[in-house]
């Protein structure tokens, strides 16, 4: 029998430590709340009938719509309800959710945006907040591309106004973001002007840590898109 000095002992302890490390599953780090510039959204990603009735979004009035959640479930931490209305908030490639799915007698498609903050004066008073969501679900005769536009739903604090005869660019709504009469925040509706368009990605072709993320991290109000919260949007927007 070898001997075993103390000198080498030590060192097959530690070797031996380091192979049962190794070998150990190390956990994903959780998501964070990051930056509201920071979050890479992701490139475009929809069906032809989903991008059949992507709207133009005309931003009148504060921030431009910025992506709320990257492919790795990080979240974006907004801004804080001050400055000036588009203050940090002016410029973004954006992102616009979609998901979709068929409701009472129509299918409804719903296209929603995130804002970093939402504002209806520049400065203090403003009664702002951090964080904010706005959506649209446009009402079709058939879940498929050449199906017919029905109505609109534009959201409007905590509630709908739909429109039978919207302002439409070929089957495109054109959609307008803009202030209310104080003390209302910001909310959308039609317009006659036509917008700019952002990458598109749906539901189902987020990754799961994407989609965990808007279920679980609440944004204000919350996610009109995620689990919790679709159906119950749609049937107020029906």
């Amino acid at each position: 029998m070898i001997p075993v000095s103390s000198l080498n002992g030590r060192r097959l302890l530690t070797a031996l430590m380091f192979v049962f490390v190794c070998g150990l599953s190390i956990p994903a780090r959780a998501a964070d709340v990051i930056d509201h510039d920071k979050v890479v959204g992701f490139q475009e990603n929809v069906s032809e009938f989903l991008k059949s009735f992507q709207p133009f979004l005309k931003v009148f009035n504060g921030c431009v719509p910025f992506p709320a959640v990257d492919a790795h479930g990080n979240v974006s931490g907004g801004l804080a309800p001050s400055g000036a209305m588009n203050g940090h908030c002016a410029r973004s490639i954006g992102q616009v959710y979609v998901r979709a799915t068929f409701f009472g007698d129509r299918c409804g498609i719903m296209y929603a945006w995130y804002y970093p903050k939402e504002m209806n004066v520049d400065g203090p008073g403003n009664m702002g907040h951090r964080s904010g969501w706005q959506n649209i679900v446009v009402w079709t005769d058939a879940c498929k591309s050449q199906s017919h536009v029905i109505a609109v739903s534009y959201s409007s604090h905590d509630h709908y106004i739909r429109d039978t005869d919207p302002y439409m660019r070929g089957t495109h709504p054109k959609v307008a973001y803009q202030r209310n009469p104080f003390p209302l925040n910001p909310s959308l509706s039609g317009t006659r002007t036509i917008g700019g368009t952002q990458p598109a990605i749906s539901w189902e072709a987020m990754t799961q840590a994407a989609r965990d993320a808007l279920n679980e991290y609440k944004f204000g109000k919350g996610v009109p898109f995620n689990d919790d919260n679709f159906l119950y949007k749609l049937g107020k927007a029906y």
